[in-house]
C-alpha cells in the first residue's frame, strides 16, 4: 500500500507561493498604506537666505605719521671684556651722533641685546661644508637702534625726504649698519615672512582709528544700497539680521592678493615679533595709505501697506 500524500491543508507550514499570494490579497483589500501627515520642514540654510543680501565697501586713507629707520650696533672680539667696551663704545657714539642734531621728535629706541659667535649665520641647507674655523672663536655683541620721527604727516614730501636724509647720514657717519641685515631675505624665505629691502619705514599710528572709519563707511553704503532696492522692488526695509566681512587684499593675513596689494601701495600689517608686537600699518612709500573693508549685510523685509502703495504710487 502507498502513504498517503501529504496535504497542504494538513501542513504545519503553507508553501511559499501561497503565502506570497496571501501578501497580495491583503494589500489589494486594504488598499496602499498611505503615509502618516509629516509636519512642513524648512530646507537647511533657507531662514539664513531670507531677506535682502547687499554689500557695503568702505576706504578710508591717511598719511604716514611716523618714519622708522633700523641701525644695528656691534662689536667682536675675542675676550668677551673686549667685546663689551667696544660694543658700548659703539652705542654711544650713535646716540651721541644724533643727540648732536638736536631735532625735536627724534628719538632713539633700543631692542634686544644678542649675543652670538661672530660670523655665524644661519644655513638654509642645514649641511656642514667642513669650513675650518680658528682656534678661538670671537664674542660678538649686536643690538637693534630704531631712530623715530613723529609728526611727518603734515610735511612736504621735500622736508620729510631731508629729514630722512641727514638721519641716515648721522646713521652711517657714527659707525652704525643702516637697512635690514644681509641674511633677511634668506630668513623670510625660511620662514615664510615678508622681507624688503627699504631702508627707512613709515608708520600709520592710529590704525585702528582709521580702520573704525571703513567700517562705517561700509555699513552706510550697505544701508544706501539697500534702501534703494527695496525701494524699487516695493517691499519694506527692516532691521539687519546679519553681517559678515568680507576678505580683502587690504585685512587678510595671506594670499595672492595681499601681494599684490603690497607691491601696489608698498604695505602690508606688520606682523607681531619680538620687537614690534603693536599691530600697525607700515609702509616703505610716503604717500595716502588705504584701507579697504566690505561688509555683507542681511536685511529684514516686509510687503509694502497697500495704503502706502496707493499714497505713493508704488508698483506692486
Amino acid at each position: 500500500m502507498k502513504p498517503p500524500r501529504a496535504s497542504w491543508k494538513s501542513a504545519a507550514h503553507p508553501p511559499a507561493w501561497l503565502a506570497s499570494a496571501a501578501l497580495a490579497c491583503a494589500f489589494v483589500g486594504f488598499g496602499p498604506i498611505a503615509p502618516s501627515p509629516a509636519a512642513a520642514q524648512v530646507p537647511a540654510g533657507a531662514q539664513e537666505a531670507e531677506g535682502l543680501w547687499v554689500l557695503g565697501k568702505g576706504t578710508a586713507s591717511a598719511r604716514p605719521s611716523l618714519v622708522e629707520i633700523d641701525l644695528d650696533v656691534s662689536a667682536a672680539a675675542e675676550l668677551t671684556g673686549d667685546a663689551i667696551v667696544k660694543f658700548r663704545d659703539a652705542k654711544k657714539r650713535v646716540h651721541d651722533a644724533f643727540a648732536a642734531l638736536k631735532l625735536p621728535g627724534v628719538t632713539i629706541d633700543e631692542r634686544g641685546l644678542l649675543l652670538d659667535q661672530k660670523g655665524a649665520a644661519f644655513n638654509p641647507y642645514m649641511m656642514d661644508y667642513g669650513v675650518q674655523s680658528k682656534a678661538r672663536s670671537e664674542v660678538q655683541l649686536s643690538r637693534k637702534l630704531v631712530v623715530k620721527a613723529t609728526g611727518i604727516q603734515a610735511m612736504e614730501e621735500e622736508a620729510v625726504l631731508q629729514l630722512v636724509g641727514r638721519l641716515l647720514d648721522v646713521a652711517q657717519d657714527a659707525g652704525a649698519h643702516v637697512g635690514p641685515p644681509g641674511n633677511a631675505a634668506m630668513m623670510a624665505y625660511r620662514f615664510g615672512t615678508t622681507s624688503t629691502t627699504a631702508l627707512v619705514r613709515f608708520v600709520v599710528e592710529d590704525h585702528e582709528a582709521l580702520r573704525e572709519q571703513a567700517y562705517a563707511k561700509a555699513a552706510a553704503d550697505a544701508r544706501g544700497r539697500a534702501e534703494r532696492l527695496a525701494r524699487l522692488n516695493g517691499v519694506t526695509l527692516g532691521p539687519v539680521l546679519s553681517v559678515r566681512e568680507v576678505p580683502t587684499a587690504s585685512n587678510s593675513g595671506s594670499g595672492s592678493s595681499q601681494s599684490i596689494y603690497a607691491l601696489m601701495y608698498g604695505i602690508a600689517p606688520s606682523q607681531a615679533t619680538d620687537d614690534d608686537a603693536d599691530d600697525r600699518l607700515t609702509t616703505a612709500k610716503f604717500q595716502e595709505v588705504p584701507i579697504h573693508v566690505e561688509l555683507q549685510v542681511r536685511f529684514a523685509i516686509a510687503p509694502v501697506d497697500p495704503k502706502t502703495i496707493r499714497s505713493e504710487g508704488i508698483k506692486p
